[in-house]
């Protein structure tokens, strides 16, 4: 599932990965039957495996840490999100754990640009060999824009939230599509070299119009999962995101 990222450049994994645009809340499944999900990801084509790692102390929930990322096979692309408040040795422990993607939230406190330079000169196993561990930073609804700016150049992706991590309020489609707008006006040129995902409660009737104005991936977890259906919540979230 992910041998094609080896010996590849930074640069060359970022467009290769824009071949998928859906990253699966693999949490959201029933851990029981984990096995069961991958087949259905495999069969699919489907390689990123979205983990949410939240300590409790940035936000009200406490999830799991990096080892449940270690739990995961090294054949799959794990994409790491750290919703923490201490995000350097929690990255550290995903990076061991195998993550290829890992994601800070520009609101932690610590510093964030050192944690992203630090993660730019790590490589992590993939099937036949290495490749570079792909950076993101994602932003809560409230968080300004221009809090991006001075760590573009440490990032490849940049992940825009629907809701504020560990509450309920979700941001109106409207309005995440102007923040997108005016976040594809702030990158300008530099829009090329980057990976825009959304994440947060999306609704498969809200994905289209993200995808039409601009972004590169969505992570869902609970909408994929959703009834015990994955394979067909799947064909329905595919055929949206990869028309034709």
């Amino acid at each position: 599932m992910n041998a094609h990222f080896a010996g590849l450049s930074r640069a060359a994994c970022v467009q290769l990965l824009r071949r998928y645009p859906l990253s699966t809340g693999i949490l959201a499944g029933q851990w029981l039957h984990l096995n069961d999900h991958l087949q259905v990801l495999r069969q699919r084509e489907q390689p990123l495996l979205h983990v949410d790692i939240m300590d409790g102390q940035f936000c009200p929930q406490f999830t799991v840490g990096p080892w449940a990322v270690e739990q995961l096979p090294q054949e799959w692309l794990k994409d790491a999100h750290l919703m923490v408040n201490n995000p350097f040795p929690v990255a550290q422990a995903c990076v061991a754990a195998g993550a290829h993607c890992i994601t800070l939230q520009a609101e932690s406190p610590g510093n964030v640009h050192a944690v992203l330079h630090w993660l730019g000169e790590q490589t992590v196993p993939v099937d036949g060999g290495e490749m570079p561990v792909i950076r993101g930073i994602s932003l809560s609804p409230g968080t300004p824009l221009e809090t991006l700016v001075p760590l573009l150049d440490q990032v490849e992706v940049i992940q825009l939230l629907a809701v504020n991590p560990g509450y309920g309020s979700k941001l109106a489609v409207p309005v995440l599509k102007q923040r997108l707008a005016d976040l594809l006006r702030l990158l300008g040129n530099a829009r090329e070299h980057k990976l825009i995902a959304v994440d947060g409660a999306l609704l498969l009737q809200d994905v289209a119009g993200l995808r039409a104005s601009g972004i590169d991936r969505v992570v869902s977890g609970s909408a994929l999962f959703r009834g015990n259906m994955l394979d067909k919540n799947l064909t329905d979230w595919l055929a949206v995101l990869t028309p034709g």
